[in-house]
């Protein structure tokens, strides 16, 4: 009998299938040579997301011995004898792998803890090992990279030594691989190699995929005027970002934090408007920003708004003329009045399958009907003390949840007490045809009575049931209720797990 194997493709597809599995991984090491050398990629893919302190200590000690002279040199040169000596520093070692060249997720803080927590029994200062010890880490890393596909990185003008020492154009930095661009800026005017960086990406990553670019809040406190808060990125910068946003290939998804200068990157982005899909601005600014760009990008199918100020009536009269048709749009703790989440509303509304509001008010819930006749899904998020906490306004809100919305998700702050009464209120007074709810409530023995009561009263409408189950221990009762749900057919899932997703 001829004895089968598997081709060398099997085994990738199986060790890829496994990818997120360390334990497994590192038992495939130990099978062979070629299984190690199989399995070294995607064991050192995404290494440093591991929070377990001892395979941290052994990736950083397998980083170390992966350093150049130079390298080594610089990292002797700020420890004390007893420090090195507590460090497995051997420049005779020679690894069986260049480790970091299968590194295809460089996430800056990652690598930053599990450094910290290598170096933990040192008794270095915080200044030291972030102004010296981190940044030959990070360099070196950098250095030899060759496959990174996801990028989260800071980019700062106040931490002076960040890249230190590091050359980029020197460096065989190999950014084309590049999806997923995550960047913190708290200014580059007077980092050169900052701008290098900027330069390297706008040239050769031209396939992201996601874009991220947060201005950081720092920037915005050093300032009297928040408003003006983005001059403190310069213009040489600025220019960069808006060659990285144009010179995508396809972008899809783009996030911007912290921005007050929005119009030139809006008019960026009109580059990508055959292929956007999914925009969220966050803490922006909408002071004197035309939309019009943003009425161009034909393809958008989700558009959030995430504790956003400065738009007026004028401005929303624009998205009249909008040639994208939207399946969600979010509101999250805007800083401006209904008029204008209700403006968006009515000119964007007729598409949609999915809206979310948080402090939804009755004249918003009255209105959604009259502008979204397609909607399925109703996200309500409810954070405020004002007006809600009478029992009349979940019963208003309840009577006026339109009927062909199946599908509807509520969230209360937890600073809003006693809440059981308010989501009675709601279930006893809302119709009968939802064919999922997600509560933002604990399984106990009376909610789950007014549930019961309503899937009864729904006659069996009722098919997927949020509520918050993680870790929870039933009583008898309780476990009694929850099978006569079950035993209607109703899927039981977690809240926080599907139905209330915050995009960051």
């Amino acid at each position: 009998m001829t004895l089968s194997y598997l081709t060398d493709d099997c085994f990738y597809y199986i060790l890829q299938y496994l990818q997120n599995d360390d334990s497994t991984l590192y038992n495939c090491l130990l099978v062979n040579r070629f299984w190690c050398k199989t399995t070294i990629p995607f064991l050192y893919a995404n290494p440093f997301a591991v929070k377990i302190s001892t395979k941290s200590h052994l990736i950083i000690s397998t980083i170390i011995f992966c350093f150049n002279k130079a390298e080594i040199l610089q990292l002797k040169e700020q420890l004390e004898v007893n420090q090195i000596n507590n460090i497995n520093i051997d420049e005779e070692h020679k690894p069986l792998f260049e480790y970091p060249k299968y590194l295809e997720n460089y996430n800056e803080f990652e690598i930053n803890s599990a450094i910290l927590r290598y170096c933990s029994s040192l008794s270095i200062s915080h200044n030291k090992m972030y102004d010296e010890i981190i940044p030959i880490f990070q360099q070196s890393i950098l250095r030899q990279s060759r496959n990174i596909k996801k990028l989260e990185i800071t980019l700062d003008l106040f931490y002076k030594k960040s890249f230190k020492n590091f050359n980029v154009q020197n460096s065989n930095l190999n950014l084309i691989k590049l999806n997923s661009l995550i960047i913190r800026l708290i200014g580059t005017a007077n980092n050169e190699i900052g701008q290098e960086f900027l330069s390297n990406i706008a040239d050769v990553s031209l396939n992201l995929r996601l874009l991220i670019i947060n201005l950081n809040q720092r920037s915005r406190r050093l300032l009297v005027n928040p408003t003006t808060s983005n001059n403190l990125i310069d213009t040489t910068t600025w220019e960069k970002l808006y060659r990285i946003i144009q010179g995508q290939n396809k972008l899809k998804i783009f996030i911007i934090w912290n921005c007050f200068l929005l119009n030139n990157v809006l008019s960026s982005l009109e580059f990508q408007k055959r292929s956007l899909v999914h925009i969220v601005f966050n803490h922006t600014n909408f002071v004197n920003v035309n939309l019009k760009s943003l009425n161009n990008l034909y393809n958008l199918e989700y558009l959030i708004f995430e504790y956003c100020e400065g738009l007026l009536l004028n401005q929303c009269e624009i998205l009249n003329f909008a040639s994208f048709k939207l399946k969600e749009l979010s509101f999250k703790r805007d800083k401006w009045n209904d008029d204008i989440t209700l403006s968006i509303i009515k000119y964007l509304g007729e598409p949609l399958q999915t809206i979310s509001v948080e402090n939804i008010t009755i004249p918003l819930i009255e209105n959604i009907p009259l502008y979204c006749p397609n909607l399925i899904l109703l996200k309500i998020g409810i954070f405020s003390h004002v007006d809600f906490s009478e029992l009349a306004f979940y019963r208003k809100l309840a009577n006026n949840v339109p009927i062909n919305i199946s599908k509807i998700s509520f969230y209360v702050s937890s600073r809003i007490s006693n809440n059981f009464p308010k989501f009675k209120e709601f279930l006893e007074n809302c119709h009968n045809n939802f064919e999922m709810i997600s509560l933002d409530h604990n399984i106990e023995l009376e909610f789950l009575k007014i549930v019961l009561n309503y899937i009864e009263r729904s006659n069996n409408n009722l098919k997927t049931l949020g509520m918050i189950i993680l870790d929870k221990k039933f009583n008898e009762e309780e476990l009694k209720l929850l099978n006569q749900i079950k035993d209607k057919g109703i899927k039981l899932v977690e809240f926080n797990s599907i139905h209330y997703i915050q995009v960051a």
